[in-house]
């Protein structure tokens, strides 16, 4: 089960990219900004730092976290929430990358999201 989800989630990821006119950057850029909306009603952000090359930020609160955990399904949650953000990262063929720490859904404070872009 564990890697046909992966599989499923890296596939739709990589055609939603598909659809999406441009540089792999902005495909990525893109699909997190939609998944963002999505996303950003049901977690609680504190960005640490931004610019152009970097985007270091905590989610302090996670309501899929909760939801997951309170079935007693967080490494379901974990498949199907948390690496997903890598998937999204990998939409950006190499020039957006994303390394994660830690995240609430396994039992953390926060979730660390530290994204790299490549220069323009």
């Amino acid at each position: 089960m564990t890697q046909a989800l992966r599989d499923w989630s890296k596939q739709l990821f990589a055609d939603i990219g598909d659809g999406i006119e441009g540089s792999p950057r902005r495909k990525g850029a893109a699909i997190q900004s939609v998944w963002g909306e999505v996303s950003g009603k049901e977690v609680e952000v504190e960005i640490l730092h931004q610019d152009k090359e970097t985007l270091d930020m905590d989610v302090t609160r996670c309501r899929f976290a909760e939801f997951f955990r309170a079935l007693g399904e967080p490494e379901v949650g974990a498949l199907l929430i948390c690496e997903a953000d890598f998937d999204i990262a990998a939409a950006g063929d190499g020039e957006v990358s994303l390394d994660r720490a830690q995240t609430i859904m396994q039992g953390a404070p926060s979730c660390t999201f530290r994204h790299k872009f490549a220069p323009r």
